[in-house]
C-alpha cells in the first residue's frame, strides 16, 4: 500500500481515473480501512463488545458501491475471495450436494473457507429464493464463529431483504445476525456514474 493511507490511496486513484473526488466515498473507504484494521482503545479491553465481522453498504444502482469495494479488496493484503453473491450461494449448495453427511455440511464448508481465506467479499447481494433464504441465517452464524470478514454491496437496505419472500419469519433470524455483527453503511449520491459520458 506504499506510504498512503487507504483513504489517501483512493483520493490518488480517482485522481488517476478522472473520478469526482467525492465526499462520501471516501468515507466509506475511511470506514473500511477501519472497519479490517480497527484501532482498540485502552477503555476497550475493559468493555464487553462483539466484533463487527461484516461491512453491509446499500444504495442505488450506480453510486460507485461495487467501484469502492473493488478498490478496497485489490489493495488488501490478506488472503481474500471475491464473487458474485450468486456465485457463492452455488458454491455452498455445490458442496452440500457433494456431501454425505448434510447434518454437518454447513460447518464443512465454512472450515474450508476458513483455510482459504480471511476475508470474503460479495457483490450484489440479494435473496430471491426461499431455498437460500432458509439457510442464511446458519451459514453466517458459523462464518461470524469462525471470524471470516465479510464485505458486502447490495442494492436494498437490510431490513428490506427478502421482503414478501415466502415464509419470510424463518428468514428474520439472518437479518438480526448481520445487525448484530456489522456496520451498516448507506451510500448515497445524486447521480449514477454510469450515465455519464
Amino acid at each position: 500500500m506504499s506510504k498512503f493511507s487507504l483513504r489517501d490511496s483512493f483520493i490518488e486513484f480517482c485522481k488517476k481515473n478522472s473520478y469526482e473526488n467525492n465526499s462520501q466515498q471516501i468515507q466509506i473507504v475511511h470506514q473500511l480501512d477501519k472497519f479490517l484494521y480497527p484501532k482498540k482503545t485502552f477503555w476497550d479491553n475493559f468493555l464487553i463488545k462483539r466484533d463487527k465481522l461484516c461491512f453491509y453498504l446499500h444504495g442505488n444502482v450506480g453510486v460507485g458501491k461495487t467501484m469502492i469495494f473493488n478498490f478496497f479488496y485489490n489493495n488488501l493484503k490478506v488472503t481474500k475471495l471475491r464473487l458474485h453473491f450468486n456465485e457463492f450461494m452455488i458454491n455452498f449448495h455445490d458442496f452440500r450436494y457433494n456431501k454425505k453427511e448434510a447434518e454437518n455440511s454447513i460447518r464443512s464448508f465454512v472450515k474450508d473457507l476458513k483455510r482459504k481465506y480471511e476475508l470474503i467479499y460479495l457483490d450484489e447481494f440479494q435473496v430471491t429464493n426461499i431455498v437460500d433464504a432458509m439457510i442464511l441465517g446458519k451459514l453466517f452464524e458459523v462464518i461470524f464463529s469462525e471470524k471470516i470478514k465479510i464485505i458486502i454491496t447490495t442494492n436494498t437496505k437490510l431490513n428490506d431483504l427478502y421482503k414478501d419472500g415466502l415464509q419470510r419469519e424463518q428468514f428474520l433470524p439472518f437479518i438480526s445476525i448481520i445487525k448484530n455483527y456489522s456496520i451498516l453503511k448507506e451510500l448515497k449520491l445524486k447521480d449514477d456514474y454510469r450515465l455519464r459520458g
